[in-house]
This record gives C-alpha cells, sequence and structure tokens, in this order.
C-alpha cells in the first residue's frame, strides 16, 4: 500500500457538472455536480481502485504522463492524487462500526 498520483481526464458536461475519468484504471471513473466535487469524487474512486487493486494482489497499472493522454474536445488532464495506507484505515474504521 502506498501512495499514487495518476492523471484524470474531466470533461465538462451540462449545468457545470464533470465525468472523471483515470484511463490508466480500468473501470475507474467518476464525476462531480462541479470541478471541485469531480476533485474530490476524482480522490476517492482513485483511492478505491487500487486498494481494491492491491487486495487482491494484482499489478498496480504504470501511471500515464499527462503528455500521454489522448484527450477529446473541451477534455483537459489533472494529476489526482490518493493513499491507500490512509484509505484502508477509514476502510477498517467503518467495518468496525
Amino acid at each position: 500500500m502506498a501512495k499514487y498520483r495518476y492523471p484524470a481526464i474531466f470533461t465538462p458536461e451540462e449545468k457545470g457538472r464533470y465525468s472523471v475519468n483515470f484511463p490508466d484504471i480500468d473501470g475507474c471513473y467518476t464525476c462531480g455536480d462541479n470541478l471541485e466535487d469531480a476533485i474530490m469524487m476524482a480522490e476517492d474512486v482513485l483511492a478505491f481502485c487500487l486498494y481494491d487493486e492491491e487486495e487482491a494482489g494484482s499489478k498496480i497499472p504504470r501511471a500515464s504522463r499527462a503528455e500521454e493522454v489522448v484527450l477529446g474536445k473541451r477534455e483537459f488532464v489533472k494529476y489526482i492524487s490518493c493513499d491507500t495506507i490512509w484509505y484502508k484505515k477509514m476502510h477498517e474504521k467503518v467495518m468496525a462500526l
């Protein structure tokens, strides 16, 4: 378990919302009601997906460099960080309740 940083693709949607996709991690995506919410949700889903991979003993994928990410119209890349050690502690706390 460790700290990670991955590029996320942010796609503007209607009414100021954003979709977020991590191109390096299959099935790792989320959304938010605004950019701030989308970033917070991206941090959470990244930690969840990587923690799940660690628990399964799977190989953690290499993070692409931002300039390697292919973008569509209006999309942009932002690096998102997470700490799966912290996530595991929080997960265990919730499960103990």
